[in-house]
């Protein structure tokens, strides 16, 4: 398989993406440990196979909602566990939210809310597995793969400042925010 990258610049991060015909394989922040490893072990050539996929992300980013269903996702790695929870999360509609139980419950695996949360995190395609959507039962938002500042605006630029269910907070202030949520991880 012939497969493909890019460093796609949007309007709050700078993201690798890694693709092929069959779709897109990961969508990480530029600084990811792991695209070392995703060049040599893919050998992709420079240049997106889905052209498509750097505009939706952008438009994403920008707050103009697209029909993410018209980019494929195809998972590389993952267990069969990780794999059903991110096919899960990509359901929750674009504004919205739920909590790691209540993904736990939608897989039917409410004993294993660690092992979601796990999975949550190692997503290989943020953004459009969009498991900036899944906060904490309590109303916190929760740790995000790209840094909790990213993950407020994210969310911001979905909800307008009024993102529904556990997300409760409309516009979060980073002015006022406790410092361990701004803090990078």
């Amino acid at each position: 398989m012939n497969y493909c990258f890019d460093f796609i610049e949007t309007p709050i991060i700078k993201l690798f993406v890694l693709d092929s015909s069959e779709g897109v394989h990961f969508l990480i922040k530029d600084n990811d440990k792991r695209i070392k490893n995703i060049l040599n072990l893919y050998n992709p050539t420079k240049g997106l196979k889905l052209k498509k996929a750097k505009i939706l992300i952008n438009n994403l980013l920008k707050g103009k909602i697209s029909k993410q269903k018209n980019i494929k996702i195809k998972f590389l790695d993952g267990t069969t566990l990780q794999k059903k929870v991110w096919t899960e999360i990509t359901k929750i509609p674009y504004g919205q939210t739920i909590s790691y139980s209540e993904l736990a419950k939608k897989i039917k695996r409410p004993d294993a809310v660690r092992a979601i949360a796990s999975a949550v995190g190692k997503n290989p395609v943020g953004l459009l597995v969009p498991c900036h959507r899944v906060v904490k039962k309590n109303g916190d938002f929760g740790r995000y793969m790209w840094g909790d500042k990213i993950k407020i605006k994210i969310l911001d630029i979905e909800g307008r400042g009024t993102a529904d269910s556990t997300y409760r907070g409309g516009k979060w202030d980073t002015e006022s925010a406790p410092a361990w949520m701004l803090t990078e991880h």
